[in-house]
């Protein structure tokens, strides 16, 4: 039976994924969906070595800006409420984060904001988390440390994946060049 490229990559990904859940079962102070996260940007961003660095960078880039905003606000910086102080901060961050996005490294902004989103939503998985002294620990419990690593391991799931997907695509059709992004001016070499 001969796969096609489609079945090829859909077949990578299920072994990728099931794989991910598992370890990261394995792993309570990581987060199975932050992975996924850092693997469809790395995806969406080309899928090569490019991708994967800038990709990278701006995930981490979007976790230190929303740990920043985290900060501020926990720390009762502005002479407002917490709404009204994150909804401030966040603004400006937001701005910064567009800004920098003129440096190469930085010029994924939907991977900035995934990494700042992510940020966010492990603050909202516990009202400790949101707390001065949990983003200044040192550890797994504070996001600055648990979301980057997770989100990196997702940069990483997404590099298994399509070369797994070449491997599988080259085994069964005799060649092998595979590109995940579905955008044909992309290269589909996976370097």
């Amino acid at each position: 039976m001969r796969l096609s490229s489609l079945s090829s990559a859909a077949l990578a990904a299920a072994v990728v994924a099931a794989a991910a859940v598992l370890a990261f079962s394995a792993l309570p102070k990581l987060f199975v969906w932050a992975a996924f996260i850092g693997w469809a940007s790395y995806d969406h961003s080309g899928a090569t070595v490019q991708a994967a660095i800038r990709s990278s960078a701006a995930l981490v880039f979007g976790v230190l800006m929303a740990w920043l905003v985290a900060v501020i606000v926990a720390a009762h910086v502005l002479p407002a409420n917490a709404v009204l102080s994150t909804a401030i901060v966040a603004g400006a961050a937001s701005f910064l984060i567009v800004i920098a996005s003129r440096t190469a490294l930085l010029s994924v902004v939907p991977a900035t904001f995934y990494g700042f989103a992510s940020t966010f939503a492990y603050l909202s998985l516990s009202s400790e988390a949101f707390t001065t002294r949990m983003l200044t620990s040192f550890g797994w419990s504070n996001v600055i440390v648990s979301v980057p690593v997770s989100l990196l391991i997702g940069t990483g799931l997404g590099i298994v994946h399509a070369r797994l997907a070449n491997v599988i695509a080259t085994r069964e059709a005799g060649s092998g060049n595979l590109g995940l992004s579905g955008d044909p001016r992309v290269s589909k070499h996976v370097r």
